[in-house]
């Protein structure tokens, strides 16, 4: 049988959205004109020129416009460290849309934990996501984050400006595992994260944490924030990722999609057998392929389609992902190009 995710189970649905996906979910601000917490219905507090114009879909969102702008969360929400000092895994998610000019010379923080919880512990606040400086020696304009105490490098570079980009990571302290997705894709997976320490459960967003480090904050539009303390999994970001692409939600399954071989060589045709029982026969499709840094290398459409289907491509060895939709329905598998 078929598999039709859902945020609270994994039973058939008729409709899915982003919105369902509310277990775990701890700190979200949609930011649709306020700073309003949608959960505990706190307004958070708010500092510097921080103002709000059309975002994407119909929806709004904040503007960050000087070195003075930024917005914390609830205390205590979420406390990411290990389970025997009261934490919790963790996946932070939101889009972001960069101004250009600061992109060609600033680091840009998006998350911060704030420092400690009092006088005797204020240096236990770590940065969970920025992009870093592009003149910087090491990592310049990559995404990186420093949660476990140590530089966990994505190596995603980011220099879109203008431009929705979704930006997701999660972390699991216990098993020190920690990965990291752009518009729905995973761009890195690693077992080697470090511990973060459970700080106060507070977060800087827009800002370096120290609130005195003009070099480091974000300059640009930000969107739909949401944490959980739990680890997402790659069709919940997935779901996330795309909330606005589309006025009706895709529906993401499962075991609908089988690819071969896989791997497969460059130059190689992709074999894909499509149960047509979800993806109806003679229904128009569109195949996609995107590399490890959420790039479409590979876009293919089908006016009607039946239960197989080749793709020809080019692609070099790597992790790649291969979507397939009609437009309500959507299948992913990874590629493993040697």
């Amino acid at each position: 049988m078929k598999k039709i995710f859902t945020l609270l189970s994994f039973s058939l649905v008729l409709s899915l959205s982003a919105q369902d996906i509310t277990e775990g979910l701890v700190i979200h601000y949609p930011l649709d004109g306020n700073f309003i917490e949608a959960i505990s219905g706190e307004e958070a507090v708010n500092n510097g020129n921080l103002t709000f114009e059309d975002g994407q879909e119909g929806s709004q969102a904040v503007r960050f416009t000087d070195q003075d702008a930024y917005f914390i969360t609830t205390r205590g929400a979420l406390q990411v460290g290990l389970e025997a000092e009261g934490g919790t895994a963790g996946t932070f998610a939101m889009f972001v849309n960069h101004r250009a000019e600061p992109l060609d010379t600033d680091r840009q923080n998006y998350i911060a934990q704030k420092n400690g919880c009092g006088d005797d512990d204020n240096n236990r606040g770590r940065v969970v996501l920025y992009r870093q400086n592009p003149n910087n020696a090491s990592d310049p304009d990559s995404i990186i984050s420093f949660i476990g105490g140590q530089p966990l490098r994505t190596g995603y570079k980011l220099d879109m400006a203008d431009t929705w980009i979704h930006l997701a990571f999660t972390i699991d302290p216990e098993i020190q595992e920690w990965a990291f997705y752009v518009d729905g894709v995973e761009v890195m997976r690693e077992s080697s994260g470090g511990t973060p320490e459970n700080s106060c459960g507070e977060f800087v967003i827009g800002h370096h944490l120290t609130f005195t480090n003009d070099g480091q904050t974000f300059d640009g539009l930000m969107d739909e924030v949401r944490f959980y303390d739990r680890v997402l999994s790659t069709e919940e970001i997935g779901l996330l990722a795309n909330q606005f692409t589309t006025a009706t939600k895709e529906i993401l399954v499962s075991d609908a999609v089988t690819l071969s071989p896989n791997p497969v060589a460059t130059n190689q045709p992709i074999n894909l057998t499509i149960d047509n029982t979800v993806f109806t026969s003679g229904s128009p499709i569109t195949v996609s392929i995107m590399d490890a840094t959420g790039n479409s290398v590979v876009q293919r459409q089908f006016d009607t389609v039946g239960e197989n289907v080749t793709i020809d491509h080019d692609l070099q060895p790597g992790l790649y992902t291969l979507g397939l939709t009609d437009g309500e329905k959507r299948a992913i598998v990874k590629v493993v190009v040697q």
